[in-house]
């Protein structure tokens, strides 16, 4: 191994050299000199060259460059950032808890932000940390245990100040580090972030300890349909096209075209990325099988029994026939509906409460979204989790094209997936920003009428929403609107749009995103 370059900060100390292109402190290189042919321990017992090497600033050559090796590998924009972005600026100087499910690309825009705005970087990865970050809580998380820690994992001096990011990343797996939050808050100066896969669930375990007052969360989804339209050079399209049709027709072939492609692909990073590269659906559906496998294979390691997991795999695949079903009535909850396929299709016996655990655990790492009941279209009286959705139109599309034999059932199960994610995500952005009340999307029984979504906006204003995959008589629509339980009536569905008497008729694709729509009528 060869060092290259000195490295210095921009108060010209020396922290590190570059050797074979990979930063190491000085710390790491005076324990490792036996191994770099041309540095030597010098009286001071520092490291030294025989000849001068170059100098580099740190925060430009390794910091910036790190940042556009980032950007490079990972090209799409994340709407995430720009929370990061108010997070860092906000005066309460809270430690952010970065939720979501495995693979939607937290770490990633998580080092991409840091890059971009610190000058130190300190990420630990607790599930391969060799240089036992714990031991700084052991000793009461004290700067200088941090500065210890930095010292033999190579890293950088620990600089306490707001030019210092501290990412601990798969913190589930370390109830100790997490408990620690709040010490580590009081302690440091520098921006602290936590995140990992699961945290939804695992939190509720006993021993995790929630710092109230001390954590900042957000969550991280799927690309939206927005960020997908991004990807391929639409967003402006689909923030200005006119709702009622009256756009350039080519403007709605397009995004029609990119709806129907997020539909069978859906928004994990890695998928789009591999539609991008090879144009194959196979593919895309290869990479989530994989997705879902690995998601499979870690919850597996939740569960305490055989039984359990058996369980587990049954009710995962349940959850697309129930999406599937006949859902007029709602006699049943959604668990009891899954409980009754379960015994169904298996020979396995389960109960109600083994069913709910297993659906509880989908819920909670992201996989399975939960839609609530208003009961006869009153949005005060709300009974929670009645409904299921898978929490990407891609997973549907894979698990429909595997487990369902009715294909005609399949294109409105997905319409109906995306408008329930579209809305879902309105009420996951921070309060300044929220365009909704009430706590979550729901859907509305009256006597035998079925809406498939209401959400009321911040001026409580009642919207009911009937989802159509193809032309047909929103019949339900018309007598909530009619026994005037909502407000404005809304029928998205794969067209350019329209005014009617009663509600007017929006692009699907737009459900979300423009949410609230034009106002062009009032009763």
């Amino acid at each position: 191994m060869t060092a290259t370059h000195k490295v210095k900060t921009a108060d010209q100390n020396t922290i590190g050299f570059l050797v074979d292109g990979v930063f190491y402190s000085i710390y790491y290189i005076r324990q490792n000199i036996a191994y770099i042919s041309n540095l030597y321990l010098d009286e001071n017992g520092m490291p030294a060259s025989g000849t001068k090497l170059p100098e580099l600033d740190y925060k430009k050559h390794i910091i910036d460059q790190t940042y556009h090796k980032l950007v490079k590998e990972n090209p799409f924009v994340r709407d995430v950032q720009e929370e990061l972005s108010e997070w860092k600026s906000d005066r309460l100087h809270q430690v952010l808890q970065l939720e979501g499910t495995r693979q939607v690309g937290k770490t990633t825009e998580l080092l991409k932000f840091a890059y971009q705005n610190y000058e130190f970087v300190i990420y630990v990865n607790l599930a391969e940390d060799n240089f036992d970050f714990e031991e700084i809580i052991q000793y009461g998380a004290t700067i200088l245990e941090f500065e210890k820690y930095c010292m033999r994992a190579g890293l950088p001096p620990f600089v306490n100040d707001n030019r210092t990011i501290l990412i601990l990343d798969e913190i589930q797996l370390n109830r100790r580090v997490y408990n620690a939050i709040r010490t580590m808050r009081r302690t440091v100066a520098c921006d602290i972030v936590v995140t990992g896969s699961y945290l939804g669930r695992i939190l509720q375990d006993k021993g995790f300890f929630l710092p109230a007052g001390t954590i900042r969360c957000c969550t991280m989804f799927p690309l939206s349909f927005m960020e997908f339209c991004r990807v391929f050079g639409a967003e402006e399209t689909l923030k200005t096209i006119d709702l009622s049709g009256q756009s350039d027709a080519s403007m709605y072939e397009e995004l029609s075209e990119l709806y129907a492609l997020y539909c069978r692909i859906g928004g994990y990073p890695e998928v789009v990325r591999k539609y991008i590269e090879s144009k194959d659906i196979g593919k895309c559906y290869d990479v989530i099988g994989k997705l879902l496998g690995t998601f499979q294979d870690e919850s597996r390691n939740y569960f305490s029994s055989e039984r359990e997991v058996e369980i587990f795999d049954v009710v995962y695949r349940q959850a697309l026939q129930e999406m599937c079903s006949e859902k007029r009535g709602t006699g049943k909850n959604t668990v009891e509906r899954i409980t009754s396929l379960a015994k169904a299709s298996t020979e396995l016996l389960v109960n109600k409460n083994e069913v709910s655990a297993a659906v509880v655990w989908l819920k909670y790492t992201g996989i399975l979204g939960m839609c609530s009941l208003a009961v006869n279209g009153d949005m005060r009286e709300i009974v929670p989790d009645r409904r299921i959705y898978y929490a990407d139109c891609g997973i549907a599309s894979y698990l429909a094209e595997k487990y369902v034999v009715d294909r005609t059932a399949v294109t409105g199960l997905l319409a109906e997936t995306f408008v329930y994610n579209e809305l879902h995500r309105l009420f996951k952005v921070p309060y300044t920003k929220c365009k909704v009340k009430e706590d979550e999307v729901c859907f509305s029984v009256y006597e035998q009428y079925e809406l498939d979504f209401m959400v009321a906006d911040k001026d409580n204003v009642i919207y009911g929403i009937e989802v159509k995959a193809k032309d047909g008589n929103p019949k339900s629509l018309k007598v909530f609107v009619d026994r005037r339980l909502v407000d404005r009536g809304i029928v998205a569905k794969p067209s350019r749009g329209g005014h009617g008497e009663l509600f007017d008729t929006i692009p699907i694709y737009t459900v979300g995103c423009r949410f609230p729509y034009d106002k062009s009528f009032a009763r």
